[in-house]
């Protein structure tokens, strides 16, 4: 059978959400709240050794956020805080479901730029709370 390009490109549309919602039930999954890592190190391979140690560590809620099928995208509950342990400039995160196990890397930046993750400031001091503004994962 050979199929249209909309047909084609219903069937991809209709395949996201599901994938969607595994995505999210595995950040969702483990017996605590998924968390996020905040790195000013170079974003490695996915899924390799940061090469440092977090700047801080945000705890998302529990649920973490929502599944919005209509934009494809997971939208974490936001804002949540954290304390920063080491100062620096945050430039990328790792996100943890609640088993502790690597979910996946994203791109910070500030409210203006583009990250997927953005935070009220990216330069952060030690002591000081980062504020986490916004973070759409696209699916």
């Amino acid at each position: 059978m050979d199929l249209s390009t909309s047909h084609t490109n219903a069937r991809n549309a209709a395949a996201r959400l599901p994938a969607l919602q595994a995505s999210f039930d595995l950040l969702d999954s483990g017996p605590a709240a998924p968390y996020v890592e905040l790195y000013g190190t170079v974003r490695p391979a996915p899924g390799a050794a940061p090469g440092g140690s977090p700047l801080v560590t945000v705890t998302m809620s529990n649920p973490p956020g929502t599944v919005d099928g209509a934009l494809f995208r997971i939208d974490l509950t936001v804002p949540i805080e954290g304390q920063i342990a080491v100062a620096g400039g945050a430039v990328w995160a790792r996100i943890y479901d609640g088993a502790g196990a690597w979910w996946a890397d994203a791109s910070v930046s500030d409210e203006a730029g583009s990250g997927e993750i953005k935070l009220q400031v990216v330069t952060l001091a030690v002591g000081a709370f980062v504020r986490i503004t916004s973070a759409i994962l696209q699916g």
